[in-house]
């Protein structure tokens, strides 16, 4: 009897070690685990961010492009102490201005000055003479406070004035399917 006895503390023994190896390797695997979560949970959020930050910036270049479009003489520069601002008088009438306040982009329609893109870093709008045609560049930067993100996102938007661009249509139709097709 009294070996059994010893040989079951020798087993006793085995299992305690073997848990705490057991509970020490799950501790490993679940700070692993969320290590590697939290990196890349943290790429979402700077990819998410870099998203609305492009999807502005190419909305903006949208109305930017319109209005050049539709100018009837080239822009001009503004510079004054607070702000520079570049005017560009619109064909049907009116005019349009865009100015950077602080790190926003604001573009005024008349009425107000309305921010279309924040957290810019430069703006720069360039006349850019072609072949045969003065076009117009935009060079655009912005800031990215994420540590995923190296460099800041550049854009550079072309557009030529008094060239007004094709209205957009309503809605796509749908194509046309020629009578007696079975496909």
């Amino acid at each position: 009897m009294i070996i059994r006895q010893n040989n079951y503390r020798l087993k006793a023994g085995v299992s305690l070690i073997e848990a705490i190896i057991y509970i020490s390797l799950f501790v490993f695997l679940l700070g692993c685990s969320t290590r590697y979560f939290n990196i890349v949970y943290y790429h979402y959020k700077a990819v998410a961010k870099v998203t609305g930050y492009t999807t502005s910036a190419l909305d903006a270049a949208k109305h930017w492009r319109r209005d050049i479009a539709n100018a009837k003489t080239d822009p001009r520069l503004i510079r004054s102490d607070q702000f520079d601002v570049i005017e560009i008088d619109q064909a049907a009438g009116g005019q349009i201005s865009y100015r950077l306040n602080s790190s926003t982009l604001e573009r005024f329609n008349g009425e107000e000055w309305v921010p279309i893109i924040r957290r810019v870093n430069s703006s720069i709008m360039i006349p850019d003479q072609r072949e045969n045609v003065r076009a117009w560049r935009w060079e655009l930067a912005l800031e990215t406070k994420s540590q995923y993100i190296g460099d800041p996102l550049r854009f550079s938007f072309v557009a030529v004035p008094g060239h007004p661009l094709a209205p957009l249509p309503k809605k796509i139709q749908p194509p046309l399917e020629k009578e007696g097709s079975n496909q």
